[in-house]
């Protein structure tokens, strides 16, 4: 089963700053999970939120600030002072670092205001010219999104993200065009894993913190799960 790490190494550093990602690649980790938003200026850059209140000393929609703009914001010290100083990173800051390694990266597309088409094709700019087409898994809960990713770039893995199981998932996941299932992780949510397994869908699970959760999903035949605790995880299935 692939440990997937959520946001980057999320408990113990800032999510979805470079200091995640350096911290959770120092675990025999699978894939790294991180989020898309748009700036002012129309660069992908990497931040869960619409809004960078939560996670700088800013405030503010991100579609508002320009990339220079948003990189002038502390990223870390809400997490800890010891983080003062991290960054909003750019999406091509990310592929940059990633190419030294060989895990996938687990891309969520956040749903933006305006022209998705475009959001979608910038994102797959940056991973053409980065060549890494192959190690990519995007994922998004706006559907409408995998399809226009498909259309630009049929080879890129897609997945939906859904927070409770779906009806006639393998029919819906044709529809939306994603080869994959990124699943909120509960008891009724996991009674389906082995079923859509069957039917050929790769299911991961997201909010999987527990050791108990991560053991019902490999016995359920995931393929992976998203976990904050990548430390954890590694060390209950790639440590043996």
């Amino acid at each position: 089963m692939k440990i997937i790490a959520h946001r980057g190494n999320k408990r113990y550093t800032p999510e979805n700053t470079m200091a995640a990602f350096i911290s959770a690649s120092t675990y025999p980790i699978d894939g790294i999970e991180f989020d898309l938003q748009w700036t002012k200026d129309k660069v992908p850059v990497v931040i869960h939120d619409p809004a960078i209140d939560r996670t700088t000393n800013g405030r503010g929609p991100v579609r508002d600030f320009t990339l220079k703009e948003l990189k002038q914001f502390d990223a870390g010290s809400f997490f800890h002072e010891q983080f003062r100083g991290e960054k909003i990173p750019s999406f091509t800051e990310v592929l940059e670092w990633a190419a030294n390694f060989s895990f996938d990266l687990h891309v969520e597309l956040k749903q933006q205001t305006a022209l998705p088409e475009h959001f979608v094709k910038s994102c797959l700019t940056e991973i053409e010219n980065f060549k890494v087409a192959h190690r990519i898994i995007i994922s998004s809960f706006h559907h409408s999104y995998l399809s226009e990713v498909k259309r630009q770039n049929p080879e890129i893995q897609t997945a939906f993200l859904t927070k409770v199981p779906i009806f006639r998932v393998a029919s819906y996941a044709k529809k939306v065009q994603a080869d994959a299932i990124h699943i909120r992780h509960s008891f009724q949510a996991s009674r389906y894993y082995r079923k859509w397994t069957k039917k050929g869908l790769p299911v991961r699970a997201y909010n999987v913190h527990r050791e108990r959760d991560a053991k019902r999903c490999a016995r359920l035949n995931a393929d992976g799960i998203i976990t904050n605790d990548p430390r954890l995880m590694t060390e209950l299935f790639k440590n043996k």
